[in-house]
């Protein structure tokens, strides 16, 4: 197989697990791990489970305004985020949006304390 088909496949199916990663907009506040309509997502950051950008990692994904909880193995785990495109993405204390929050950017946090539970995307 050529190293251009290598990547087209290897590009099909990381398309194929973003799109069903990701809870629909109608749906109950729940993990970003539930399934969405091809095309709604308007936004996703990088989050890390160690400062500088390291560790062990995941995308989140959501559509503008909608508050996402991280699910039970990210929450309160998420030691360092950005995004990797012009969006802005708000990172929550609270399950809900509630609580205290920070505004990440592609520059994003390279170190962000044992509290982040939830998330919006900004833009």
């Amino acid at each position: 197989m050529s190293v251009m088909r290598k990547i087209m496949v290897t590009a099909a199916a990381l398309a194929g697990v973003i799109v069903t990663a990701h809870p629909s907009a109608a749906g109950p506040l729940t993990p970003s791990s539930s399934a969405s309509p091809a095309g709604a997502l308007a936004g996703s950051f990088h989050a890390y489970s160690s400062t500088g950008f390291s560790g062990l990692d995941r995308w989140f994904s959501g559509n503008t305004g909608e508050c996402k909880y991280v699910g039970d193995n990210w929450n309160d785990r998420i030691r360092s985020a950005r995004t990797e495109s012009a969006t802005r993405v708000e990172l929550w204390d609270n399950y809900n949006c509630t609580g205290g929050a920070i505004v990440i950017d592609r520059t994003g946090y390279g170190s962000i304390g044992a509290w982040v539970s939830a998330y919006r995307v900004a833009n």
